[in-house]
């Protein structure tokens, strides 16, 4: 079923040229409860970020996708709860292309290092690189005064995106 919806999504993604959808990705689809309670997150993104009248007029193509369905609609029920949102701030970065909308802001990243020894670093997303043949990557730099000793001593880190374990963009203050 979330498969289904997901196909429906990125067909609503492909059609939302010039309109207020458009420039906007999916990250994730999830489908809890059954029958009447059923309840359905859909979790979407844009590269300068998404805004709260992107995530309704998703939210309106998606229902009437359903209504008009009657396959998706046996499958989903006639009650369900409809969520379009995106993510919130401390929330982990799922697919590369999130990166994008990251540049210059503070992430907490968890990765492996070249030695194969897992280590944390907490810095500005400086760069981005998804396009490369060989290898995607980001450039950090690191917070100052924050290192940790088993950090490098350079101005900025190299880190291809096989690397990382885990990149979650923090608020500064």
């Amino acid at each position: 079923m979330q498969e289904r919806i997901s196909n429906c999504l990125h067909q609503i993604i492909a059609e939302s040229a010039g309109t207020r959808g458009e420039g906007a990705y999916l990250l994730d689809v999830k489908v809890k409860g059954k029958g009447s309670g059923r309840k359905i997150e859909i979790l979407m993104d844009a590269d300068s970020g998404i805004r709260i009248h992107q995530c309704a007029w998703f939210g309106r193509r998606i229902r009437e996708m359903i209504e008009n369905d009657d396959e998706l609609q046996e499958l989903i029920g006639e009650n369900f709860d409809l969520m379009v949102s995106s993510p919130g701030l401390g929330e982990p970065i799922i697919i590369p292309r999130q990166y994008i909308r990251h540049i210059g802001k503070l992430l907490s990243v968890r990765y492996t290092d070249l030695a194969g020894v897992q280590d944390e670093l907490r810095g500005h997303l400086h760069e981005v690189s998804l396009f490369e043949e060989s290898r995607p990557w980001i450039v950090i730099v690191p917070e100052k005064g924050k290192k940790r000793a088993s950090q490098p001593a350079a101005a900025s880190i190299l880190l291809y995106l096989d690397q990382v374990i885990c990149a979650v963009p923090e608020a500064e203050l």
